[in-house]
């Protein structure tokens, strides 16, 4: 649950790209969208939508519970999402609960600062500006 929403906050990727594959009327306006269009999808701009995640901005990872999920699962889309997704979703999960399970287990973290975290704007992943404000104490 902490892996999930870790990534919801803070997706690898912060936008997707894709192509119109057809022409497509966006509904209740004038607009279209022509085939072969560049479209910048925001996965941030999806995972912080109240409209899809309640409480956006908050770390809760029990919306992922199994049975009791309170997101829009259309919405959640860290690793992409149809023909174009990640194939190693699988294996890019299995290895952050290692890594994660590896480092907890022989380190202790506190935060450094309250401040939010800023990203780098010219990075295509998401980093965050000056590195996370962490400090890791050996156990």
């Amino acid at each position: 649950m902490c892996v999930k929403e870790t990534l919801r906050k803070y997706p690898g990727l912060p936008m997707l790209n894709r192509e119109c594959t057809k022409d497509y009327k966006i509904p209740n306006s004038d607009l279209t969208i022509k085939k072969g269009t560049a479209i910048l999808i925001s996965t941030m701009g999806l995972h912080y939508n109240p409209e899809y995640f309640e409480n956006p901005d908050t770390f809760e990872p029990e919306r992922f519970r199994k049975g009791s999920e309170t997101y829009n699962k259309d919405a959640y889309i860290p690793f992409g999402e149809g023909p174009r997704q990640c194939i190693a979703v699988r294996m890019g999960f299995m290895g952050a609960k290692a890594a994660v399970v590896k480092l907890l287990s022989k380190h202790s973290f506190e935060t450094v600062s309250n401040k939010p975290i800023e990203f780098d704007t010219i990075s295509v992943s998401l980093l965050a500006k000056g590195g996370l404000p962490l400090r890791p104490k050996k156990r």
